[in-house]
């Protein structure tokens, strides 16, 4: 099923076997087996401890994956085979969507598989024609990293989508996928951006290109850039995540994000609920 085929980003695997070879699989404590660290499980962490041991530890995912979520990585898949093998994106993306069009999928209420198709040639389409000419050399795609940061006994990892020339300056980006535009503070607050940061030093600029699934698509560069204050201060971050999993405290995190986690009817006690949504993978 999907949604055991759907990883952090930091976590794909090159694989083969078609769709989901391509998509991703879901690895166990990364690639060497062993527990590590990445900006998705920081980020997964400090939202809410318990909801980290339930999706790392327990490896429990949703029966029914969120459309939007197989959509954006989607979309990725055909931006990627573009940058590393010149593939037609939006050759890719039909390719791959119409072989998803009989699986279940959990939409939300605006969305549908068709809503979502044409959105994503649309989002494509604007891309090719408007942004894809403002890159210039492409030095890295996919590119994977691994740091050995002092104070953190855990490896950090992670993945880089791109790393390219944009409008002359060598920029590291990310890509990412929304039904609204991102607020104009993102860029700047991303703990993400920080990290890519840390694992390409020699590049000062970092961006988000934001593919925004509206009525008509748009296309929304953020950039900015790292102080050495904001990541000595993501260091420490990291490091008292790495501390706190490695004592293994997970505690639940109440908060408004209750209301959409996969997770809720595990925080509830609603044992049949959670049987019915959730399956353990691995």
């Amino acid at each position: 099923m999907i949604a055991t085929l759907l990883t952090e980003p930091e976590e794909r695997l090159n694989g083969s076997g078609g769709l989901i070879g391509d998509i991703g699989r879901t690895i166990s404590g990364g690639p060497t087996g062993k527990v590590h660290l990445s900006p998705s499980r920081v980020s997964r962490y400090l939202l809410c401890p318990e909801q980290y041991r339930l999706y790392y530890v327990e490896k429990l995912r949703p029966k029914v994956p969120s459309g939007s979520l197989v959509f954006g990585q989607v979309i990725h898949l055909s931006l990627a085979g573009f940058f590393k093998e010149k593939t037609d994106p939006l050759k890719t993306f039909q390719e791959y969507w119409t072989t998803l069009k009989g699986i279940p999928l959990d939409y939300s209420k605006q969305e549908t598989w068709e809503k979502l198709n044409d959105a994503g040639r649309g989002l494509l389409e604007k891309f090719m024609t408007e942004e894809a000419p403002k890159l210039g050399t492409i030095s890295a795609v996919e590119e994977p990293f691994t740091l050995s940061v002092t104070g953190i006994d855990l490896p950090f990892i992670g993945v880089i989508d791109l790393v390219a020339s944009v409008a002359t300056t060598v920029t590291v980006v990310d890509f990412k996928t929304s039904g609204s535009r991102y607020g104009v503070h993102e860029a700047d607050m991303s703990d993400q951006l920080t990290a890519y940061r840390l694992a390409k030093p020699q590049v000062e600029r970092l961006a988000l290109c934001v593919l925004v699934k509206t009525k008509e698509p748009q296309i929304a560069w953020q950039f900015t850039r790292r102080t050495g204050e904001q990541l000595s201060d993501y260091l420490a971050k990291a490091g008292y995540v790495g501390r706190e999993i490695a004592s293994a405290r997970f505690y639940k995190r109440p908060g408004v994000w209750c209301a959409w986690c996969d997770y809720l009817p595990v925080c509830l006690g609603d044992k049949r609920k959670a049987e019915q949504s959730l399956a353990q993978i691995g």
